[in-house]
């Protein structure tokens, strides 16, 4: 019962409502691939989930794809996935796909977790076909999460940089807001995140996050600059 009323009150991922902590990072990341598939041309393409787990973003790319293929390691993969999504057990920095496979590579808040970013890049160049799009996010101010294997956060020019050292053209980077929001989802996650303690990870409260979802509207939207 609680978690429908969770479901109810907070969204599911992506589609997140104003009540939940994370609403100002999610929106902007479900509009911008709103915005970037409708440009892609075609509707047999085929597409690789790096990192992808439980494959949130599959519906934004349904109508495009004529195979969508998510690779995690086991663990994160879900078992029993009824949808038509193949999975494949592997790492950023070691694909088990072919050269110039696919024809879009997504890869949504990955990076900062991967060991080597560099050779994440590179493997996803290698599986991209020559006029594919990679698409992909990474958080710039973030609390720390999924210890212990959380390592890095990027700038623009960072992420830009990275990218280029692959060989990317027609390289497009968009922020998130600025100041006002990641004050508001720095104030909301310290709300609801247990405190830090060294080798052990955050939880997040779920009833908090309940009991305090109108003092969260009131944050994120009055954050919205």
């Amino acid at each position: 019962m609680r978690q429908v009323l969770a479901n109810w009150i907070l969204g599911v991922h992506p589609y997140n409502t104003c009540f939940a902590f994370n609403w100002h990072n999610v929106r902007h990341i479900w509009r911008f691939l709103e915005r970037t598939v409708s440009q892609i041309e075609g509707s047999n393409l085929r597409l690789a989930d790096v990192g992808g787990g439980r494959s949130p973003y599959f519906p934004f790319f349904a109508s495009k794809t004529s195979e969508y293929l998510v690779v995690d390691l086991a663990d994160a993969l879900p078992l029993g996935e009824m949808r038509p999504i193949q999975q494949r057990v592997g790492t950023a920095e070691d694909i088990p796909l072919g050269d110039s496979e696919v024809d879009i590579v997504l890869c949504n808040q990955v990076l900062e977790h991967v060991l080597d970013p560099s050779q994440a890049m590179r493997e996803m160049a290698r599986i991209l076909k020559p006029g594919g799009y990679f698409i992909g996010s990474v958080p710039h101010v973030s609390p720390v999460h999924l210890e212990p294997h959380d390592y890095r956060r990027y700038t623009a020019l960072g992420i830009k940089q990275l990218v280029q050292q692959q060989g990317y053209c027609d390289i497009h980077i968009e922020g998130n807001g600025g100041v006002f929001r990641a004050a508001a989802l720095m104030i909301a996650m310290d709300l609801l995140l247990s405190q830090r303690k060294p080798g052990v990870s955050q939880q997040f409260n779920a009833n908090m996050a309940l009991l305090l979802s109108p003092v969260i509207a009131v944050l994120t939207m009055t954050h919205l600059r």
